[in-house]
């Protein structure tokens, strides 16, 4: 299966914050256990550059240099433009995702589909199989026929295509370079879009079974014993701010070993030993242990027996702390049924290396 997996697509007017970097590393585990079962994936990062008031005013706090952030980007940028200065914020975000060993392998513009015209040809395809209406000045999708709670603008009331019409140009576009399945991480605050995103699907003659969503919840970070609200940047922090104070590795096992949908707490007062823990099971020496070697080969072949299907339930809930889960199971047992036979052993090292690259560790 060809699959297209979009996730992190920060805006292009700051750092990666620690939110971003959730969805990065649960993106991250997510193409390694697709690409295990022997499907195609692709890394992709959707930039929202479509021109507008947001980024005009980031320009402009560039140009005045009116924040940290926007000092920093105005030293880096090669020029003035705002393609400059998108190019430069861009270079920086992906500079602190690769420390967290996390790349991309396409990056698709919001303001270059614009352009392409291929928004309004999905306009004139809608209308045309009579899926839009006008209203008040606008033009709406007539998306409460087709699964979703309301009908949603495509066209606002002063001109300009909405939010919503990219999007779903982005999608068609994505279908139509071949993939079979699109697999999206959205922050949860937008678990409302996937209503109309597949009802937008539907009118345009795709399969809405083809979109998969996935939703990653908020992430509160303790430092000291205090809650890290804001960081240098006067936003959520930044990735570059939390990563001193931990390591890639704590930081990507403690996005994986919790349910992406579920809010997290972070404390780096009390660093995690798993990391090093599971390295570890590789390394221990094989002394012998008081359990009869039939209960010890017993519990190690069922650590690895466990570990397809972990995989396969990462693959059908979107999370990766099924494969956290079971390489916890297994180096456990490793270091625990050490009295296993050495073909079993050695299947059990060769499984614990496969899930410690798939969670990146």
């Amino acid at each position: 299966m060809k699959i297209c997996l979009e996730y992190v697509s920060a805006n292009p007017n700051g750092p990666i914050t620690i939110q971003h970097a959730r969805a990065a590393v649960v993106g991250d585990i997510l193409a390694r256990v697709f690409a295990e079962a022997g499907h195609s994936v692709t890394r992709e990062f959707y930039v929202n550059d479509a021109p507008g008031t947001t980024l005009t005013a980031f320009a402009r706090s560039v140009a005045a240099e009116a924040d940290p952030f926007a000092a920093e980007i105005a030293r880096s940028a090669r020029g003035a433009t705002l393609s400059d200065i998108l190019a430069a914020v861009r270079v920086r975000q992906s500079a602190s995702l690769a420390e967290l060993g996390v790349t991309f392998d396409s990056f698709i513009s919001e303001a270059e589909l614009l352009r392409s015209g291929e928004v309004d040809k999905l306009l004139t395809d809608l209308t045309a199989a009579g899926h839009t209406t006008w209203r008040g000045g606008a033009l709406w999708l007539k998306s409460a026929a087709l699964g979703d709670e309301q009908d949603r603008p495509l066209v606002r009331t002063l001109g300009g295509a909405s939010y919503l019409a990219s999007d779903l140009t982005y999608h068609r576009q994505k279908l139509a370079r071949g993939f079979d399945q699109l697999i999206d991480l959205w922050s949860d605050d937008h678990g409302a879009y996937a209503a109309r995103t597949r009802a937008g699907l539907r009118a345009l003659g795709c399969a809405a079974e083809a979109l998969r969503i996935g939703l990653i919840a908020p992430v509160r970070i303790l430092k000291d014993g205090q809650e890290r609200r804001v960081g240098r940047y006067g936003a959520s922090p930044a990735l570059e701010e939390i990563l001193p104070q931990t390591t890639p590795q704590q930081l990507r096992w403690w996005f994986a070993e919790a349910d992406p949908s579920t809010p997290q707490v972070i404390n780096l007062d009390v660093p995690t030993q798993a990391p090093a823990q599971l390295l570890a099971a590789l390394e221990r020496p094989l002394e012998k242990q008081k359990q009869e070697e039939d209960e010890a080969e017993t519990a190690l072949r069922a650590a690895c027996a466990a570990v397809a299907p972990a995989l396969e339930k990462a693959r059908e809930t979107l999370s990766p702390r099924p494969v956290a889960d079971a390489a916890t199971a297994l180096a456990r047992a490793l270091t625990t049924c050490i009295t296993a036979s050495p073909t079993t052993i050695e299947e059990a090292h060769a499984a614990l290396k496969k899930l410690l690259a798939i969670l990146g560790i």
